[in-house]
């Protein structure tokens, strides 16, 4: 599936669109901008299809509005897919492969064009990876090893080239994790634990080594939770509810701790949810609906509340979007 010259696609040159789709934030159908040229800020989406559909599609957030979403056919995968920023723009994807092939892939986003995916032999895991940048010039890879291996694994990308995997045998979880540099510039991860222990659990990376990792006892999730960085610089957490709470909850981080959860009533999803910045600063979020609404759905937070949320009705999947 991932042999053969990769078909990165080439995004056009930004076309103009009629005053029916001038505002995505005032369109109940989610209406999408034809393809257009990425900008250095603005976040693309990645994810997954449905069903037996596993190659991965992606799009671009252009001014307030997103492009049209474009398949990526040499690349497939059985998990949700990570994408992070880094380099004044450039962007870096990873994920797991499709069916029995549980290795990590990765690409970069090159002028517009995702580079060949290449594979990691040496780091497997069944669900989704995470990257992040750490603001030191290296972008960080953190994923769960394989069947009972639920122990968190993390390296490098530096020079063009991933650093030896590490074992983190302090942490351990069920389900992906996430990471973020916060405003001060420290790298954060957050994770779910492992079994019977659905708490969130987090750490920083600082000066080349993750602190201590601490429980957050107020909050439970049965997946990932996302991190990212609201236009103030400070890092927001959100994720699902356990069992039939299927709510997406929020807090963000003072710097020295989490505010409390707060629910977001007016949401569900049955994955993880996804966050990024977008060129304006504002956080976006992204998650899939609940049931048989696998649309992607987004919102954005201006530091004070979240926007209406929207559905992409273009796009659809069974899992967790990715936003870079």
């Amino acid at each position: 599936m991932h042999s053969g010259k990769a078909k990165g696609t080439v995004l056009g040159t930004l076309l103009l669109v009629a005053s029916a789709a001038a505002s995505l934030i005032g369109s109940p159908a989610g209406a999408v901008t034809p393809a257009a040229t990425a900008t250095a800020t603005d976040p693309p989406m990645v994810w997954r299809g449905t069903g037996d559909d596993n190659r991965l599609w992606w799009s671009q957030l252009n001014g307030g509005k997103w492009t049209k979403q474009q398949v990526l056919d040499d690349r497939r995968t059985e998990a949700a897919p990570a994408i992070t920023r880094y380099d004044d723009g450039q962007q870096i994807m990873a994920w797991r492969g499709a069916e029995d092939d549980n290795h990590i892939w990765w690409s970069q986003l090159d002028d517009g064009t995702w580079t060949d995916p290449e594979v990691l032999d040496d780091r497997r895991t069944d669900l989704a990876p995470a990257l992040g940048y750490d603001g030191d010039g290296s972008v960080v890879m953190a994923w769960r090893g394989t069947g009972a291996d639920n122990h968190i694994w993390w390296s490098r990308f530096e020079d063009g080239a991933w650093t030896e995997q590490e074992q983190l045998d302090d942490r351990r979880t069920d389900a992906a994790p996430a990471l973020v540099r916060s405003g001060k510039g420290r790298l954060m991860m957050a994770w779910r634990g492992a079994d019977t222990d659905n708490h969130l659990w987090w750490s920083q990376f600082d000066d080349g080594a993750w602190s201590e990792q601490k429980s957050l006892d107020d909050r439970r999730t049965d997946a990932a939770p996302a991190l990212g960085v609201s236009r103030s610089g400070r890092v927001v957490m959100a994720w699902r509810g356990t069992g039939d709470d299927n709510h997406i909850w929020w807090s963000p981080f003072t710097g020295s701790k989490w505010t409390k959860q707060q629910v977001l009533g007016d949401r569900r999803t049955d994955a993880a949810p996804a966050l990024s910045r977008s060129a304006t600063g504002r956080l976006i979020m992204a998650w899939r609906g609940t049931g048989t609404d696998n649309h992607v759905w987004w919102s954005q937070f201006d530091d004070k509340k979240w926007s209406q949320q929207r559905s992409l009705n273009d796009r659809r999947t069974d899992l967790a979007p990715a936003l870079g």
